[in-house]
């Protein structure tokens, strides 16, 4: 996955010669002296911008069982691949709720900054994210809002992108909040669509079996429309080819 990303850290020269304006092309100086004007050449470098990749993801109890070591998996590969790139900077955050007292509603949503390649090393990763577990519900939409100074605004000199995995259905509440159903899936729209108007570029990943898949499409593509996608997350080929595809707009 590595390999595959790193095009975005390289440069592309081009050069074009024989032209009537630009810097002398020292080489076809000689050719003055026959009449030829046209001894300029310019170069042209293209080179991707830097880049701010902040990676989300559902730690709510649904997301238990193969469901978590896929996307765990997934998530270990794309922070590895970034930290091969050299322009690339990866933050991971995990989503759920805590409980302080449950028997009288005292449940809150957590945000969790589990990995920052700014600071961390990519051991951290690899020493740490085994003993991370999921459970809680998902107050989606929420934790999005909670976040939103985290997430790097996209600019001319530095890409921005927002990665989600998750399995669908937002929901909270508590003894003050009311967190379900239309209520949340129109919240967490709206949080998307502050996400991009902040120029960041939003890739959602769908975490579930085909039973999930029928049931929560239509949910799914409501909160995150054009850029939800239904991949296969333990396979490396499909993860890189839809980074890729968004990793690499101009």
């Amino acid at each position: 996955l590595g390999k595959k990303l790193q095009v975005r850290g390289e440069s592309r020269e081009t050069k074009w010669t024989r032209l009537d304006s630009g810097r002398i092309d020292k080489r076809l100086v000689a050719e003055l002296g026959f009449g030829n004007e046209r001894v300029f050449n310019t170069t042209f470098i293209e080179s991707y911008s830097d880049a701010f990749l902040h990676i989300s993801v559902d730690a709510s109890g649904s997301m238990g069982g193969d469901k978590w070591k896929n996307t765990q998996t997934a998530v270990t590969a794309i922070a590895k691949a970034c930290s091969m790139i050299n322009n690339v900077d990866c933050v991971i955050s995990y989503r759920t709720t805590q409980s302080q007292n449950h028997r009288n509603g005292d449940t809150y949503p957590l945000m969790l900054i589990a990995y920052d390649s700014r600071v961390d090393k990519i051991n951290k990763v690899k020493n740490l994210f085994p003993l991370l577990r999921p459970s809680g519900t998902t107050p989606e939409g929420l934790c999005f809002e909670a976040i939103m100074k985290e997430i790097e605004v996209g600019s001319n000199d530095k890409d921005s992108y927002f990665l989600n995995f998750s399995d669908g259905m937002p929901m909270f509440s508590n003894k003050d909040i009311d967190y379900n159903y239309d209520t949340a899936i129109n919240h967490t729209q709206k949080m998307v669509k502050q996400i991009k108007n902040r120029g960041v570029k939003v890739l959602s990943y769908f975490i579930g079996d085909g039973y999930d898949r029928e049931r929560s499409t239509s949910t799914f593509t409501k909160m995150y429309g054009s850029d939800a996608e239904f991949i296969d997350v333990t396979s490396v080929l499909p993860v890189a080819k839809t980074m890729n595809k968004k990793f690499l707009q101009k």
